[in-house]
């Protein structure tokens, strides 16, 4: 059965279990750092592979044909890249619906509301692809744990992702329902996190 309001449960008690952690420690604990990535600064997308770089504008061009007379609708620079750190490491999520500040079927995702997510992660001074999923469908939830760990870029250390896979992998599984229509309906949400070096999924 499909609960379509268990992703919000979930970030509700990730934010309640944060809350009460930061509450816990408010006298020695250090504030998460909230550093969002502007237009104006290209710092981070710069340090990433030339292929990377190329593949992120890309993906701006062909939003930006849908309204070429307003380029603000489209990401520039560091924006919509989504940063954080895992066991300490630099990562960068590029989601192409965050650099196309929505899901324009045809441009940004699929006509069935599917878009490429990537994760490359900082391994000493190389950037290595450590997820890319085609499946996910609507938003990802970012969680972090409440100390930070980042060095000059990101949110903080990773706690998980939470978002809905069109269609699952082995570790978390959808009904396979036969037409594109019926498979919307069996979108599964996971939850997936760093462990020992790699992302792991699993179901909600």
């Amino acid at each position: 059965m499909k609960f379509p309001y268990r992703v919000e449960w979930y970030k509700a008690l990730i934010y309640t279990a944060v809350i009460l952690s930061a509450s816990s420690t408010a006298g020695r604990s250090q504030d998460i750092q909230t550093y969002i990535p502007t237009r104006e600064s290209t710092k981070l997308l710069h340090s990433l592979p030339t292929n990377v770089q190329k593949d992120i504008e890309k993906t701006r061009a062909i939003c930006r044909s849908i309204d070429p007379d307003d380029p603000s609708r489209i990401t520039a620079g560091d924006e919509g890249l989504n940063s954080f750190t895992v066991d300490g490491k630099q990562a960068v999520m590029i989601d192409d619906m965050a650099l196309c500040k929505g899901c324009s079927p045809g441009y940004a995702c699929s006509n069935r509301g599917t878009r490429s997510v990537k994760i490359y992660v900082l391994q000493g001074k190389t950037w290595t692809k450590a997820l890319s999923e085609d499946a996910f469908t609507g938003e990802i939830f970012i969680s972090h744990k409440p100390k930070s760990q980042t060095g000059s870029f990101g949110y903080g250390e990773l706690n998980a992702l939470v978002g809905d896979l069109f269609v699952g992998n082995k570790d978390c599984p959808t009904i396979d329902a036969g037409s594109t229509s019926a498979q919307s309906y069996e979108a599964r949400t996971c939850v997936i996190r760093w462990n020992r070096g790699k992302f792991v999924y699993k179901p909600l």
